[in-house]
């Protein structure tokens, strides 16, 4: 059962985007993969969740430490060569499910709707060739992208992508315990959570770090539910109106 704090009507909706709304954390994996396979390095589940949800420089920064690159190899220098690779597998990103009917029927409800997430403009505008009808739903100025906007001075897990976030609705929530957030990520829950927010965690299965129950310990009793797919998710646990 979700627990959710009564005292706080949920108002307003965060999602966070790759590993969300569509399935990008799978072409990241492949970028990265045939990337440091040019160093003559391995890419594992390890260094993805260290770099999930983070800003792409730092993402990149912690993954060329973990690899013992950073003396040999500039961060701009693995980012020319990664968003080459990105250009390629990124638009075979799809559709997670539930993500379209979930958009659509908190926006049908007025719902004030959010993106905050770790990727900077180019890279974004990339993955929305075939999602740009999404912002018909959550406008633009309601998209935090942490990898390049600059009043985040720190990204996930620190709480500034989303208290930034949380500055673009037009309408702010009476409290931070009044938004939702859907997040896939270690990092990217930690940072929703430190905000103050109501969180929702889908994490991908293949994606969940080896000590993940260890990490469930710490995190559940913080988060209002963990969902295998959005497709789990119950409105009405949240004082929200069913599904038609």
């Amino acid at each position: 059962m979700a627990k959710v704090d009564k005292k706080h009507t949920i108002t307003h909706i965060i999602f966070d985007f790759d590993g969300v709304l569509i399935d990008s954390e799978r072409q990241y994996s492949v970028a990265n993969t045939k990337c440091l396979a040019l160093f003559g390095r391995i890419f594992t589940v390890e260094m993805k969740n260290a770099q999930m949800g983070r800003k792409k420089a730092e993402s990149v920064e912690v993954l060329l430490k973990m690899n013992g690159l950073n003396g040999s190899v500039t961060v701009n220098d693995y980012m020319r060569r990664y968003d080459l690779m990105l250009e390629e597998f990124i638009p075979q990103a799809v559709e997670l499910p539930g993500a379209s009917k979930l958009i659509n029927h908190f926006h049908a409800h007025n719902l004030p709707l959010a993106i905050c997430t770790g990727s900077d403009t180019e890279e974004f505008a990339l993955k929305m060739r075939n999602y740009s009808h999404w912002l018909d739903k959550i406008p633009f100025k309601q998209v935090v992208l942490s990898g390049s906007d600059p009043e985040v001075k720190n990204g996930k897990p620190h709480p500034d992508p989303y208290l930034v976030t949380l500055t673009r609705f037009p309408v702010p929530p009476a409290s931070p315990k009044s938004v939702l957030v859907f997040e896939d990520s270690v990092n990217g829950a930690r940072s929703a959570i430190t905000a103050g927010l109501t969180v929702i965690m889908v994490p991908q299965k293949e994606f969940l770090p080896a000590n993940w129950e260890e990490v469930r310990q710490e995190l559940e009793p913080q988060l209002a539910e963990i969902l295998e797919s959005l497709e789990e998710f119950v409105p009405e646990k949240y004082g929200l109106p069913a599904f038609c």
